[in-house]
């Protein structure tokens, strides 16, 4: 019988990493996930503007848009067609997500029914500077490493 592969996506808004466990007993390894960057937050030039009105109902502030918020949601995206992608050339079966509780959501808001049908777990932690050896302790709870 095969063994089931586990991709473990370890995510946040800036890094994402794969670990990657072939079953029980065998511990885990990296996954390349070159190409898969965060996009850049761009700055506004200072603070947001006024309209042209002096005075008046026509006076008000420009709002700030959440700069931070839509790169966030757009590499959340990238994340999850880069799943979708490995999953379809067939590279997992089973994903375990673990991000912080904020990017956790916007994963779960992004995910395809074809890389939902194969979530297995989601962990809200933010583990991506754990080194990969000390992955499995963190595991215990949802997959046999």
């Amino acid at each position: 019988m095969k063994p089931i592969k586990t991709w473990i996506v370890l995510a946040d808004t800036q890094t994402v990493r794969v670990a990657v466990n072939e079953g029980p007993g065998k511990g885990v390894y990296g996954h390349s996930t070159q190409g898969l960057t965060a996009p850049a937050v761009t700055e506004l030039s200072d603070a947001p503007g006024m309209t042209a009105a002096a005075a008046g109902p026509n006076r008000g502030g420009i709002s700030d848009p959440d700069l931070k918020g839509q790169a966030a949601r757009a590499f959340a995206a990238d994340i999850v067609g880069f799943l979708e992608a490995a999953h379809d050339d067939g590279h997992y079966q089973r994903l375990i997500l673990i991000a912080p509780a904020a990017m956790l959501g916007l994963l779960r808001q992004a995910l395809t029914p074809r890389v939902q049908a194969v979530l297995h777990a989601d962990i809200p932690k933010d583990l991506t500077h754990l080194p990969l050896d000390e992955l499995p302790g963190h595991l215990g709870d949802v997959l046999a490493v």
